[in-house]
């Protein structure tokens, strides 16, 4: 039997786990391992959590090998998670259309409720509502369904801004930063520090001094972690939008560049090409309201700039930045928008059904609308119940934490 012909046949079992499992004890005789370790860099990362109990080589490979969970990392395609409630997690194949239903953590189901996350390396940095104004913070993966908290060093705040991102000498090495947003301290308690960072193998805070900035975050920006920075649409004292950034290598903010010229609209920030940010803005005043995507060049460019990518006016676009939602959204190479949200069922007389949707949208029209879910609300005002993100599922381990055989 050829090596082509070998590799033919496992990449064929690749999607039974039952029969991958009978076949891996024969393929260690006839494949050389670095072969196999290819094949498995494809296997998506849910179903390397079930592989690795094949055999102890493949447990090493697939639980410590940072070299491989990084590459596996780097290759795996991006997903969407929405949180439902304080009850479930639904994670998406936007290629498919398939999903799949998994409880979430019970501690976030019966004591705190997630109020936004910020994604990092299949990491998700949860800020979690706590009592009265205070938030409470955790680091969660999902795909491993491990999580730790990460206690505060200070009281934190539901309008305090957090970030999550690496040195580049030590990707495997995060770090957490908060810092004071304008509605933070109600007290205006002076003595807590205003801008701080936590490092993964630190159980303590350290203020960062001469951490300052020009200007505000925008209060529905949450941020987003791209190449171990972390980005912000943010206002200067001229009410210009820019991009904030903070660089984890450094632990210094920088005015980035400035955002595109917007008029009545909401804006929201994510990855683009792995590299990249892209900066989708829709105007919310009309009956079909017209969307614009914006895409900047390679982030480690010495100037970097927004050009318009993508612009969508056909009438009937979704509104996919409806009040105040929280909204995942992915930009495809080929001039497309995915995105998952939700808005009023305009099925519906009384305007209390609320409808979730997946969309795919190209520059002429809605090319894909998958329903994912209704609920019923008294008065809707937004989604403060439904929450999407756009995430990659890796095999990296929680900070602080292994993985148990």
């Amino acid at each position: 039997m050829s090596l082509k012909e070998r590799f033919t046949i496992l990449v064929t079992f690749q999607s039974s786990l039952f029969a991958l499992k009978i076949f891996s004890q024969r393929a260690f005789m006839v494949l050389p391992f670095e072969l196999i370790e290819e094949i498995l860099h494809r296997t998506p990362a849910e179903s390397l959590i079930r592989f690795k109990t094949a055999c102890k080589r493949w447990y090493n490979l697939i639980s410590r090998d940072k070299k491989f969970m990084y590459n596996h990392l780097d290759k795996s395609p991006e997903r969407f998670l929405r949180i439902d409630g304080c009850e479930m997690v639904q994670i998406m194949d936007p290629a498919t259309g398939i999903s799949s239903v998994t409880p979430i953590p019970h501690v976030f189901r019966d004591t705190y409720s997630i109020i936004s996350m910020v994604h990092c390396d299949g990491l998700m940095l949860c800020i979690c509502r706590g009592h009265r104004a205070n938030a409470c913070l955790a680091v969660w993966n999902p795909v491993l369904r491990k999580f730790k908290w990460v206690k505060p060093s200070v009281r934190c705040w539901n309008s305090d801004y957090f970030g999550i991102g690496y040195d580049n000498a030590s990707r495997d090495k995060y770090k957490i930063l908060r810092f004071w947003g304008p509605l933070s301290h109600p007290n205006d308690d002076k003595s807590d520090p205003k801008f701080e960072i936590k490092e993964s193998n630190s159980d303590s805070w350290r203020v960062l001094l001469g951490a300052e900035f020009d200007g505000e975050v925008d209060l529905d920006c949450r941020g987003v972690s791209v190449k171990g920075n972390m980005y912000w649409t943010a206002e200067n004292n001229n009410k210009d939008g820019f991009i904030l950034s903070f660089d984890f290598s450094m632990e210094t903010f920088k005015d980035l560049c400035l955002c595109p010229p917007e008029s009545s609209v909401t804006r929201k920030l994510a990855c683009f090409d792995g590299d990249r940010l892209s900066l989708l803005q829709q105007h919310y005043e009309e009956e079909s309201p017209e969307i614009e995507v914006w895409v900047t060049n390679k982030l480690s460019d010495v100037v970097v700039s927004f050009h318009r990518y993508l612009s969508v006016t056909k009438p009937g676009a979704a509104a996919l930045c409806f009040n105040m939602a929280i909204t995942g959204y992915s930009v495809g190479k080929h001039r497309n928008i995915m995105a998952w949200c939700e808005g009023v069922d305009h099925k519906e007389d009384d305007g209390r059904n609320v409808c979730i949707k997946f969309y795919e949208i190209d520059e002429g029209r809605i090319t894909k609308q998958i329903v994912t879910g209704r609920y019923r609300q008294i008065i809707y005002r937004g989604s403060l119940n439904t929450r999407s993100y756009v995430y990659v599922p890796s095999l990296v381990s929680i900070p602080g934490q292994r993985n148990k055989r």
